[in-house]
């Protein structure tokens, strides 16, 4: 596997723990607060690229320096969103039925 790719399945692993970090923290739909999840997810996703510049950056060519940054910067966002989403929808489905007994 090239350091590129290792890059992207950081980047992915990172997204799904950035989203269940998320939701756990409480920033769920109801809470007004909700929008510092974004910065959670800002925050795991400059820590990836920290582990990809100091631990696979000296690997990477020069010229290719510039995809440590861009790598998976679509996948993250995406997963991210998903796993943030599906957790909320979980809590929010569980809190809904204990409130309609």
């Amino acid at each position: 596997m090239s350091p590129i790719d290792k890059v992207f399945w950081l980047r992915i692993g990172f997204a799904v723990l950035a989203g269940i970090v998320a939701g756990a923290l409480g920033f769920l739909s109801n809470n007004p607060q909700a929008f510092r999840g974004i910065g959670i997810g800002f925050l795991l996703y400059f820590i990836t690229y920290l582990i990809a510049r100091f631990s696979l950056g000296k690997r990477i060519p020069p010229s290719e320096s510039r995809k440590l940054v861009t790598t998976g910067m679509g996948g993250y966002v995406f997963m991210f969103l998903l796993v943030w989403i599906l957790y909320n929808t979980f809590m929010y489905q569980q809190f809904a039925g204990e409130q309609g007994q």
